[in-house]
């Protein structure tokens, strides 16, 4: 009767054990199922057109284009983070308003608009909207005087974002500065109260930096770590393409 006992309470033991969450893991890729945001913002927009004009342009561009990943476009109005970013109508959303869009130095390879959004020609008028610019080269994490790039803190920023949905994979591309200047070294997330390790950077060039969790989750954190080279003392960095893969198609 004792060795009834026992089986069965190891029999339970392993099933348990076997629900034991896993921990998130660093990923080199996003699965086929994500949707891939880029950040665009409309610069000094001509008398007569409205910014849902050029939305609707500019989305049917990235719809068409054959690059990869697909793109949908998630608009900034502007440099100002004052309002949280919120991709999708809550399919992403930064929790803080940590987020600039300048449009500076980046090794962030932008998506090429056609002429026809850059110099804003109207395909009707055969007209040239003069004073219409898209920038996508995605946004600055720093903390600083509103409108002065180079300005912020020397601690780093932690970046907090929500789904709407329970996401398997989270990923982006990060830039971490100049090959000679980089701002930061690493990327680490926090997922489920659990940490990743760190994923280096390679200063000078764009770097993909991805967590999955099959467990899924809703609410990421992004740490990034300080760079020893740098020699602006600010811990800023950019990003974009930022992607998810919902869990129900993970």
């Amino acid at each position: 009767m004792k060795k009834i006992k026992l089986i069965s309470l190891a029999v339970v033991c392993a099933g348990l054990s076997s629900q034991v969450q896993a921990a998130p893991k660093l990923i080199p890729t996003m699965g086929s199922a994500a949707t891939t945001y880029s950040f665009f913002t409309i610069q000094s927009p001509p008398a007569g057109v409205s910014a849902l004009t050029v939305q609707t342009m500019l989305q049917g561009e990235l719809d068409v284009s054959t690059a990869l990943p697909k793109l949908t476009a998630c608009w900034v109005t502007g440099d100002l983070n004052v309002t949280p970013v919120n991709c999708g109508n809550g399919a992403m959303q930064f929790a803080n308003a940590d987020l600039y869009t300048y449009n500076g130095a980046s090794n962030i390879p932008p998506f090429n608009v056609s002429n026809a959004l850059v110099v804003g020609i109207d395909p009707k008028k055969g007209t040239t909207l003069k004073k219409l610019t898209l920038t996508s080269k995605g946004a600055n994490f720093r903390v600083g005087t509103v409108g002065v790039p180079n300005s912020g803190d020397t601690t780093g920023r932690v970046v907090n974002i929500h789904f709407n949905q329970r996401v398997a994979q989270f990923g982006m591309l990060v830039d971490s500065g100049q090959a000679l200047a980089p701002s930061v070294s690493g990327i680490q997330f926090i997922v489920n109260r659990q940490t990743t390790l760190v994923k280096p950077l390679v200063a000078g060039a764009a770097t993909f930096v991805g967590v999955e969790d099959s467990a899924g989750f809703t609410d990421i954190s992004i740490i990034a770590s300080g760079d020893v080279q740098s020699q602006s003392g600010v811990r800023a960095w950019n990003a974009d393409q930022f992607a998810f893969v919902p869990l129900a198609k993970f």
